[in-house]
């Protein structure tokens, strides 16, 4: 999936009114964000774990993932990124990028050096507030994870990662999607929850036995999704955003 950079089909405009009710003017200023967006191939680096990192990036379309390499050799897949979605927050901080991202799928970004970005926090304080709090978002997220990577078996770590995606996704696609679009191979979704991909490969195939999901090679299925919630105690969190405290919309 992907969208077209007309400031009304932007997936990240898009993204951006499920949580706010944009002014124009607001409209306005992300589109500028929007321009000369470039294209990358699967399995392709953005950038490196511990290369130089000025920018952030808007997903257009494909999707894409964050992840370290620990001495051994060992991969930890810490997020992945859908469209309309902003890579960078975790790493705006820093000088150095302290994950790799690379492109699960042929990708197409737009680049936004971290100045523009300050510029724009300068003009819009509301788009200040709200890209802040979808940075503390992406921080819950990671921390609902973690819970669930220290506290929980297998099939509760792949439920809760399948409702995160799903929930994610769902932000553009509505609330009643089932069926999702899931590029991953059983090698992706082990480094994301800790497990070997043969214990994925197991787990799936249970979890499938007892109609909780329904899998092909790139789609997934929730089948049972109440049962998925009570196995992973999941917590929603992308329907649940308080804006209330934001300052009043710049014209």
């Amino acid at each position: 999936g992907g969208c077209v950079t007309v400031t009304s089909d932007s997936c990240f405009v898009q993204r951006l009114l499920h949580y706010l009710d944009l002014s124009e003017a607001e409209k306005s200023v992300i589109a500028e964000l929007e321009q000369e967006p470039i294209t990358i191939p699967a399995g392709q680096k953005l950038w490196e774990e511990g290369g130089d990192s000025d920018s952030l990036c808007i997903v257009q379309e494909g999707w894409l993932l964050s992840e370290t390499f620990l001495e051994a050799g060992e991969r930890q897949i810490l997020r992945f990124y859908f469209p309309g979605e902003l890579i960078g927050t975790a790493g705006i901080s820093f000088n150095q990028a302290s994950s790799t991202v690379r492109a699960v799928e042929d990708a197409r970004l737009c680049i936004v050096p971290r100045r523009r970005m300050g510029e724009l926090f300068a003009r819009q304080p509301r788009l200040a507030s709200l890209f802040y709090s979808l940075g503390m978002l992406e921080v819950a997220d990671l921390n609902d994870r973690l819970r669930a990577l220290g506290r929980t078996d297998g099939k509760a770590r792949l439920a809760q990662l399948f409702l995160s995606i799903a929930e994610r996704l769902r932000v553009l696609e509505g609330r009643d999607t089932k069926v999702m679009h899931v590029p991953l191979t059983q090698s992706d979704l082990a480094d994301a929850v800790g497990l070997t991909a043969i214990h994925v490969n197991r787990l799936l195939k249970e979890m499938t036995r007892e109609g909780l999901i329904k899998r092909t090679r790139r789609e997934i299925e929730l089948c049972d999704e109440d049962q998925l919630r009570r196995i992973s105690q999941y917590r929603d969190r992308h329907f649940d955003m308080d804006n209330s405290w934001f300052p009043p919309a710049e014209s």
